[in-house]
């Protein structure tokens, strides 16, 4: 393995790329104009357009397409096949994207911090629809209030779209829940949190000071919508006693939930910070079940190539400085 310590903390983009590219038998120029080939793939990719990414490079479309058929030579591989007037993505391109998307994100971000460019590329920050409801706000607030860093990129949707998007390159890092389904993800836990199950409090349960899962085979669950990760605690957790969890009601909206619980729709299964408030106001009734394990974690994500700025370990280390509300 070759050994580059002056260029740390680069090192690591240097050896990327040289594994990944072409083994170095050109001379530098032609190793810096491989990188500009994969800057166009991945500038077709998003636009799925030969025309579109000419436009948006502000090269001629053959120059375009001359890298494209570049990369299909040099890999044996077919990138796009014609659709209609437009492209479509092979399973190559999309395999290729996954690492290309990262090495062309290093090198702009290399190339970008020794031009000392006058301003910061704002970071794109992922948030779980949990963390970006109840977390989010404050955490922006704190990292922008200096003035200091532009204003992020926010995206707020479940775990497993946002993950996509981590792995994809479209975001540097992520605030989710859960336990990530890929191995290219790498994870650092900032908070743990209780689910817990609510009601009315006109329900006939909420006169128990504890209940099993015996007392709730007759009723009635509101749920997060399938694919979120509270959803998948939960029925994970009963599946372990093996309780079926079958929902009257499954929705994207807390809200909706929330207010489903309170007019004696059914039993919602929620965060407890996302219920605290009602609770206080006795708005809704927190039972108490026995024997469920519904504790999960809170985790930051990124992809393991990716690089992590000054700025995104700021932004790492005033997360996990953060409790929950």
């Amino acid at each position: 393995m070759l050994e580059f310590p002056y260029l740390f903390p680069y090192n690591h983009i240097f050896l990327l790329i040289y594994h990944i590219l072409p083994v170095c038998k050109y001379d530098i120029q032609e190793e810096i104009m491989s990188i500009k080939t994969l800057m166009i793939f991945v500038t077709v990719y998003k636009e799925e357009s030969i025309t579109a990414a000419a436009n948006k490079l502000n090269i001629s479309q053959p120059a375009v397409s001359l890298a494209i058929r570049e990369l299909e030579n040099e890999y044996s591989i077919r990138l796009f096949e014609r659709a209609g007037r437009g492209i479509q993505k092979t399973s190559a391109a999309r395999h290729l994207y996954e690492f290309a998307s990262h090495i062309t994100s290093l090198y702009q971000e290399m190339d970008s911090e020794f031009k000392k460019q006058d301003q910061t590329t704002p970071l794109r920050i992922g948030f779980s629809s949990t963390i970006g409801a109840c977390l989010m706000p404050d955490i922006i607030h704190c990292f922008t209030e200096s003035g200091q860093v532009p204003m992020p990129y926010i995206k707020v949707d479940t775990s497993d779209r946002i993950e996509t998007a981590i792995l994809e390159n479209q975001l540097d890092l992520a605030l989710t829940e859960g336990v990530s389904s890929s191995d290219k993800m790498l994870t650092e836990p900032f908070a743990k949190e209780q689910l817990i199950l609510v009601c009315s409090p006109s329900h006939p349960l909420a006169q128990k000071a504890k209940i099993t899962l015996e007392d709730l085979k007759e009723e009635r669950f509101l749920l997060r919508e399938k694919g979120s990760q509270t959803r998948k605690l939960a029925e994970s957790a009963f599946h372990l006693h093996d309780f079926i969890l079958r929902p009257v009601l499954e929705s994207t909206s807390i809200e909706a939930i929330i207010w489903g619980a309170y007019t004696n729709l059914g039993i919602a299964i929620l965060p407890e910070h996302q219920v605290s408030g009602y609770l206080e106001k006795g708005t809704l009734f927190a039972l108490h079940l026995q024997g469920v394990e519904l504790k999960r974690e809170y985790q930051i994500i990124y992809h393991q190539n990716k690089y992590l700025n000054p700025v995104m370990l700021h932004f790492m280390e005033l997360v996990k400085s953060k409790s929950l509300p």
